[in-house]
């Protein structure tokens, strides 16, 4: 097992346009998973932070590399404020893959918790459960992994996956359905007709999932590319759409991590979540209300956690012009 490399703190402090700009203090650890034929684990480097003075590590966000995920674990101080908030480290997967179960990258993602539970003696990210996100093909692999491992997912985020997929890939068992979702397209980026089916065949099982359009938005934060991020912190957080995504993630950890477990010895048994309790709102008109009382139909609107999370989804997406339909 290679040896655990500390590396400084990332000590660019970003001037966000509203929320959270303090910089959060916590150390950051790599780690190195080494490839293996049986069972079938894909090679991968990884990097963790985990918010300084947390006694134990209830969470673990897992980023994929693919696109803005190095943006936002080493840039978005909402982030890692979110993450010290609620106790939990920041997982950063440096490798590129159109999925996780066919190829070793889910056993890999976690092999390398295994090695920093050991390394960092943080025995809790062995069973700790994951917040995923992912752009792009890193959508896939939040996708992927939701299929592979849902009982250790307790929300996942798909930001702006613009390629179809295979009929199969796009398949989900009831676990999987259970685990929430957000499904963040850009207004004006390819949006392939399977994702789209993907979400509404998930709200037809009583999915507790969201889709937003991201107003104006392309594939890529305006100023970032493969190699180049010349992003200003207005157009970054316009595109992560974070005053949606963050208090709905917070609302995801608080609803599904139950009272007094701790994963230091055993995996954590989330909590289902209770659909009829949350908020619906049409995706078209914006139209929002409790879930018993919502008019509309309940198949196709997006499902959030309580009215504030809900409102503030209309207040994002709604602020331009008419999304598309």
């Amino acid at each position: 097992m290679k040896k655990l490399i500390p590396i400084a703190v990332f000590s660019i402090l970003v001037g966000l346009v509203s929320g959270d700009t303090t910089k959060t203090k916590g150390e950051t650890f790599q780690t190195d998973v080494k490839k293996s034929k049986e069972p079938l684990i894909a090679g991968s480097k990884y990097s963790i932070w985990i918010p300084e003075s947390i006694s134990s590590v209830q969470c673990v966000f897992v980023i994929n590399m693919r696109g803005a995920g190095r943006h936002l674990f080493e840039q978005d101080q909402e982030w890692r404020a979110l993450a010290k908030r609620n106790h939990s480290a920041i997982l950063f997967c440096e490798f590129e893959a159109h999925g996780v179960q066919e190829n070793g990258y889910g056993l890999s993602m976690l092999k390398a918790c295994d090695q920093f539970a050991v390394e960092v003696n943080r025995p809790e990210l062995k069973h700790a459960p994951f917040v995923l996100w992912g752009h792009s093909m890193g959508g896939r692999v939040a996708q992927d992994f939701v299929r592979f491992q849902p009982s250790r997912v307790l929300a996942f985020h798909i930001a702006l996956r613009a390629n179809p997929s295979d009929t199969e890939f796009m398949q989900e068992e009831a676990n999987s359905i259970k685990v929430p979702g957000l499904y963040l397209m850009g207004e004006v980026d390819k949006k392939p007709e399977d994702i789209r089916q993907h979400f509404h065949h998930s709200r037809e099982r009583k999915s507790p999932r969201a889709w937003i359009w991201l107003p104006g938005q392309s594939h890529w934060p305006r100023g970032m590319q493969f190699k180049k991020n010349e992003t200003t912190p207005k157009d970054w957080r316009a595109w992560a759409a974070n005053d949606v995504v963050i208090p709905w993630t917070e609302t995801m950890i608080r609803l599904r991590l139950p009272a007094g477990e701790n994963a230091k010895q055993n995996p954590v048994k989330l909590r289902n979540i209770e659909i009829e309790k949350g908020w619906l709102g049409s995706i078209d008109s914006g139209d929002l209300a409790p879930y018993e009382k919502f008019e509309g139909d309940k198949s196709t609107a997006s499902w959030y956690p309580n009215q504030e999370v809900a409102n503030a989804w209309a207040k994002f997406a709604f602020q331009s012009q008419k999304q598309p339909q």
